[in-house]
């Protein structure tokens, strides 16, 4: 039971390192990623198209 209070410290650091040193590069990651897709509004408005012609009521 001891061996779980350094344990628990050891793995808590690690995350804490990795959340502080890779945080960055994730925000830089989402800020690519939404640029990507705001370069290509066409594929947005067929999405658009798509979902409503799916969901459009049978008459």
């Amino acid at each position: 039971m001891i061996f779980l209070i350094p344990l628990l410290l050891i793995v808590a650091i690690l995350f804490g390192i990795d959340y502080l040193y890779f945080g960055d590069e994730n925000s830089k990651a989402k800020a690519k990623l939404e640029l990507k897709q705001e370069s290509n509004p066409s594929l947005e408005q067929e999405k658009k198209k798509y979902l409503d012609q799916l969901f459009k009521p049978k008459s």
